[in-house]
């Protein structure tokens, strides 16, 4: 048996010839990026996969990058995948899994808080699985005050289009600030280019100089971030 105890370089070999992975559909998933992989190491996930083979000793939770490299079966007797069979099959499972704890967070806090617009950002999330800019400041308003511990990254919102765009340049500063947090860094940059970010991150106009950096409050602890922080 392979203990999950003296995980490095010959652990994770180990672990990889020990047959396939077998999966029997548990995955690990909060409202937060609090997850790491047993076997790249990797942090800050959103979510992993409850894995074992005939050899470990216990369940370990692997990254979907990592879990695609190999072979798995689905349940002590069911078929085996690899490749881009195993690729799909891991997606869906995992946007299934993070749509259904956004739902989870989203009828958690309706049930603690009284703004009478997030119904509406509620309904607006079930049909689209995405947030307008409009929806997300109501959505992480509320997240600040009354679920601080329930990262706002965990919804997408929607930046791709002018309208889009055009609905968050209308924000007020304080509801920018909101969404600012749950934005990608490709996002915020795109957004500072086009003038549309919050007045601190605003380009004198004619020059291209870099933005200054900020600071924001999540969860009680101060973060600072620029045009390429972390999203």
């Amino acid at each position: 048996m392979i203990s999950l105890s003296g995980r490095g370089p010959a652990w994770v070999a180990a672990a990889t010839q020990a047959g396939p992975w077998i999966f029997e559909g548990h995955l690990r998933a909060t409202g937060s990026f609090d997850q790491r992989c047993l076997m790249c190491g990797r942090q800050d996930l959103r979510l992993t996969f409850e894995v074992s083979t005939d050899t470990l000793e216990a369940i370990c939770d692997i990254c979907e990058n990592c879990l695609s490299k190999e072979a798995m079966v689905l349940g002590p007797q069911g078929p085996v995948l690899h490749g881009q069979e195993l690729r799909h099959h891991l997606r869906e499972m995992a946007v299934r899994v993070m749509q259904r704890t956004c739902r989870e967070v989203l009828r958690d806090l309706l049930a603690i808080t009284s703004d009478s617009r997030l119904p509406e950002a509620v309904v607006y999330f079930d049909r689209n699985a995405q947030l307008s800019p409009r929806h997300a400041a109501t959505l992480f308003l509320a997240l600040s005050s009354a679920r601080p511990d329930v990262d706002p990254r965990i919804f997408e919102v929607q930046m791709r289009s002018i309208e889009h765009r055009q609905e968050f340049g209308r924000l007020s500063e304080r509801e920018k600030l909101a969404v600012w947090p749950g934005l990608s860094p490709t996002v915020r940059k795109r957004l500072i280019a086009f003038g549309l970010a919050l007045k601190r991150y605003a380009q004198s106009q004619g020059t291209r100089t870099k933005p200054g950096r900020g600071q924001l409050v999540w969860n009680g602890a101060t973060s600072n971030f620029g045009a390429g922080a972390a999203g």
